[in-house]
């Protein structure tokens, strides 16, 4: 790859991450307000809207996906390293490269048991919103495939860094 094309993918990368980030954020605000603004027609008003529950779950499972793809590609998604930190490089590389295949494993196996959900709720509409409900089903498969991307990167990192800090020879 030139060194242009190289910059281009940068640039989109950075692009899509800000925007996941933002967007991530928005939908916490809007649920924030759905969820005053309905709360507050139920007990003051005694007039609850319809979609109450509906739109907020439907943002919120959104959010939750979007974010923690933000969260994989910024390498801050949990786990616990204070064995695997005490362990050598060598068997610390197979170790996290191992873990990594199995995340990634996981994820797909995700993707594709959606699918066929994805095609059940084709024919369905929320009763209050009349959304259909692949919109709610819609973010595991969107947020697993950014985390495949992600996770799939955060695993050549591993290796190159791996590779950087011990080649033979130097």
């Amino acid at each position: 790859m030139n060194k242009i094309n190289i910059v281009l993918l940068h640039r989109f990368d950075n692009f899509l991450e800000k925007s996941l980030y933002y967007i991530s954020g928005f939908l916490l605000i809007t649920i924030a307000c759905l969820v005053f603004y309905s709360v507050t027609m139920r007990y003051v008003f005694n007039s609850p809207p319809l979609w109450a529950d509906e739109a907020p779950r439907a943002f919120f499972v959104w959010m939750t996906y979007l974010g923690i793809a933000v969260a994989t590609k910024r390498g801050q998604n949990i786990r616990v390293t204070h064995f695997i930190n005490k362990i050598s490089a060598k068997p610390r590389l197979f170790i996290e490269t191992f873990m990594h295949i199995l995340v990634l494993i996981m994820l797909g196996t995700l993707v594709v048991y959606n699918i066929p959900i994805l095609e059940l709720q084709k024919g369905g509409n929320m009763l209050s919103t009349g959304w259909s409900y692949v919109w709610m089903y819609a973010p595991v498969s969107v947020g697993c495939a950014l985390m495949i991307f992600y996770q799939s990167r955060l695993m050549i990192r591993t290796i190159l860094n791996y590779k950087t800090n011990h080649s033979e020879g130097v």
